[in-house]
């Protein structure tokens, strides 16, 4: 039976985030893994083929990666679509929410080789065609941490869920120089006078945070 506070299409969303994910992993070279039961992460990320063929020929130049592995992933997924302004230079653009457990939010941040992986599903619409473009980011326990010291998760009412608030802005059509996907993540409003979701800007992520190949290197915040 369907959980009454769940929205049907957010379950089958949640599992085509996964599948994205596992996706790119499989493009770069890792392995990927569901697993069978959900108490706070959705997949493991592993380099098994690499270690054991470098174990099997002593290949130095194949050595096993120096990050920790496995990687342990909870994954997030949203499908949006853009709001066009109607005038002006402004570009398409979405600000909404992931919401995640407090309790997995604690895990992620207590298990070093664990991250949080937000996935958007956008859809666009044009006049000939219906399209939709997957993008999706990873962030590492620490840099989880970070985000909630730096207020970045905001409690829901009953103390169970928090959100991460986001705001993407589509890159410049036709443009000769290369753009890196606008995604913000903004934070809770620190002005004495704010209230619990009044927000501010928060940190713009470098390309960086969208390249799986460099799952479990450094991130560093960079306020906006």
């Amino acid at each position: 039976m369907n959980s009454p506070h769940i929205p049907i299409e957010w379950l089958y969303i949640g599992a085509a985030g996964e599948h994205y994910v596992m996706s790119e992993c499989f493009r770069h070279n890792m392995e990927a893994f569901k697993l069978p039961i959900d108490r706070g992460f959705d997949l493991v990320v592993t380099h098994a083929y690499r270690h054991m063929r470098a174990q099997s020929t002593q290949a130095s130049a194949e050595a096993s990666p120096s990050v920790d592995m496995p990687f342990y992933m909870q994954v997030k997924s949203r499908q949006v679509v853009l709001t066009t302004p109607e005038k002006g230079d402004a570009r398409p653009a979405w600000e909404g929410t992931f919401i995640i457990k407090t309790t997995d939010l604690e895990l992620i941040c207590r298990t070093p080789n664990a991250m949080l992986v937000c996935v958007l599903f956008i859809e666009n619409r044009g006049e000939m065609l219906l399209s939709r473009t997957a993008l999706a980011w990873w962030m590492s326990s620490a840099y989880v941490e970070t985000l909630k010291r730096k207020k970045h998760f905001i409690p829901s009412n009953d103390g169970n869920c928090v959100e991460l608030p986001v705001r993407y802005v589509e890159p410049a059509a036709n443009t000769s120089y290369n753009q890196n996907p606008y995604v913000t993540l903004r934070r809770q409003n620190y002005s004495t006078d704010a209230k619990v979701g009044d927000l501010a800007n928060g940190t713009l992520l470098d390309k960086g945070f969208f390249d799986l190949r460099l799952l479990g290197t450094p991130q560093s915040y960079a306020p906006s």
